[in-house]
């Protein structure tokens, strides 16, 4: 009997404790920040609200698939565009740069006057539009016109980078299947081309040293290595300066000066780093460190990486010191993240997280002081093709005045 009376007060305390939180819960947790709607961002000047406001000088870039309901005599008609919309984070300021641009973004310039993607053809003015086509584009964020750049078939791995010296030029190479290939200097305001004297084709491209003596990180076009062999190319000559193997690599990434080759070496799951330093021709391990099933990127300013870890419960951001093997976790969920960028000089980190409908931006500082982290809910987005962070163009009026509207 006691027993019995007993389970009665736990269950009811229980159910009076469920009720008190199901009561309290709506008044605890505030609303999740949403971007505007379609028509508030048409009419300009819209922000996000009950956005937390963070000192950083960059803008996030949003390329995704907007359904705009239009009224016709016929009845209501489903248009779909594809604008690039940019976020200020240090005002939750939110507008559109290109108001259609259906591309994935590949590259773009230090100084954000431009951005390099790939788009069908069908949706690119001048070309073939073949439906088993691409076209690389350019778009000039101060005119908000894309350009053809080349055009080439579906599943090549189109590549570019910017010059350092000048950010109107850039080399690319489209390793398209079964064709001879170049690397090619592109100057996208004149649209003049030059090819770079290389003996070999389908130059897989790592990135570009900065420094002398200059050149291009590529796939040495005449391994026969199982494992990346990686040739600095000069972009004037044409010939080979530096050829460097990474045996029992799985993959090599290149810092953005170009000095430092991050080595990944994988088995299963698991992975563990090293890096080669061009200055003095040595390697390094990274030691006591595995990643499970890791993607990576350089910082743009430290000698570190961020290391996205993804586990079976959880996917986590890291950042690895190394000159020191430090670790220091940024962020962690019991969610999938899906495309994610880190900023300019590396203040934050960009990411959304995996969602067919309704995905969830998120702005998270990378300095500890900063403990504000932002979510937005990208409302009415679909199909996103790119995610990543710009600085705004340096001439032309300031960021909001060249705002356009859908």
């Amino acid at each position: 009997m006691r027993q019995s009376l007993f389970l009665v007060v736990l269950l009811a305390l229980a159910t009076t404790q469920s009720a008190t939180a199901q009561d309290t819960q709506p008044e605890d947790i505030p609303p999740m920040p949403e971007i505007p709607t379609l028509e508030e961002v048409q009419a300009g000047g819209a922000e996000i609200e009950e956005f937390i406001p963070v000192d950083f000088s960059f803008r996030i870039g949003v390329v995704g698939e907007f359904q705009n309901v239009i009224e016709t005599e016929s009845g209501t008609r489903t248009q779909i565009k594809s604008p690039l919309i940019l976020i200020d984070p240090s005002t939750g300021a939110i507008g559109v740069y290109a108001k259609d641009f259906p591309a994935r973004i590949v590259a773009n310039s230090s100084r954000g006057n431009w951005v390099v993607g790939i788009a069908a053809s069908t949706d690119v003015e001048g070309s073939s539009g073949r439906r088993d086509r691409e076209c690389a584009v350019s778009l000039d964020l101060l005119e908000d016109e894309a350009r053809l750049v080349e055009e080439f078939p579906l599943h090549s791995q189109y590549q570019a980078f910017f010059s350092p010296s000048d950010e109107n030029v850039i080399y690319y190479c489209v390793n398209e299947p079964a064709a001879v290939n170049q690397i090619t200097r592109y100057h996208l305001a004149d649209e003049e081309k030059e090819v770079v004297p290389t003996e070999g084709n389908r130059f897989y491209m790592y990135g570009l040293k900065q420094r002398d003596p200059r050149g291009t990180w590529i796939e040495d076009p005449f391994s026969m290595a199982d494992y990346p062999v990686l040739s600095l190319i000069d972009l004037e000559s044409g010939e080979s300066l530096r050829t460097i193997p990474f045996r029992g690599c799985a993959e090599v990434i290149a810092s953005p000066d170009g000095n430092l080759l991050l080595a990944v070496v994988r088995a299963s799951a698991e992975a563990s780093l090293g890096y080669y330093q061009y200055s003095d021709n040595t390697f390094h391990q990274v030691s006591d460190l595995v990643f499970t099933l890791p993607e990576i990127k350089w910082t743009h300013r430290s000698r570190a990486v961020i290391v996205k870890e993804s586990t079976a419960t959880l996917d986590r951001l890291l950042w690895v010191d190394l000159d020191t093997n430090e670790t220091r976790e940024l962020f962690s969920a019991y969610f999938k993240i899906a495309l994610w960028d880190i900023s300019p000089d590396d203040d934050a980190l960009v990411f959304i997280t995996t969602a067919e409908d309704n995905p969830i931006l998120f702005v998270v500082p990378i300095d500890p002081e900063i403990d504000v982290i932002n979510r937005i809910r990208l409302r009415g987005v679909t199909n996103i093709s790119w995610v990543g962070c710009l600085y705004p163009p340096t001439t032309g009026g300031t960021w909001w005045e060249r705002l356009l509207p859908f």
